[in-house]
């Protein structure tokens, strides 16, 4: 979509800005499952092809070193989207700026994620966000809970070259 600028009164149309070389932004729809309620497999593939997007970046910006624990926290962040958000879509994105990559996954859904202390030994979910915390240098969400994000800061020891 153009930009409309204002430039000595008369208006310019510039192209939308392209995303930076260091971000990589995918928005894709999806049916929220309602509570009982599986979710549909297209909408499982859909952590996965994250993930892959994930890797590639990190392969890109030279920062394997960390691929298990962005790859994680992906994969939480993504189904966690899927599972409880809201509206049709969910959006992810991957940057890297000086030495934090952030992952961000927005949802829709203005109920901010807690963090589940305890559950029991046979549960099959609710330890996501303890993962992520453990992992991430820091997380939380939008100020209107839409949008939950995640940083992991690269020591100069984890950088690498970019392939």
């Amino acid at each position: 979509m153009p930009v409309t600028l204002r430039r000595g009164g008369a208006a310019a149309v510039a192209p939308a800005p392209r995303p930076s070389p260091d971000r990589h932004a995918v928005v894709f729809e999806c049916h929220h499952p309602l509570a009982g309620e599986a979710i549909r497999p297209q909408d499982a593939r859909r952590v996965a092809q994250m993930r892959r997007i994930g890797h590639a970046s990190l392969r890109k910006w030279g920062l394997r070193r960390v691929a298990d624990e962005a790859l994680l926290i992906i994969s939480e962040l993504v189904t966690n989207a899927i599972e409880n958000g809201r509206g049709s879509s969910v959006g992810f994105s991957i940057s890297y700026t000086g030495a934090i990559v952030r992952i961000e996954v927005a949802d829709g859904s203005h109920d901010r994620p807690c963090v589940r202390r305890r559950g029991g030994l046979y549960d099959e979910s609710g330890r996501g966000l303890v993962l992520i915390e453990a992992i991430a240098s820091s997380w939380g969400t939008s100020e209107d809970g839409t949008r939950t994000w995640c940083e992991l800061r690269i020591s100069e020891a984890e950088q690498g070259e970019p392939v």
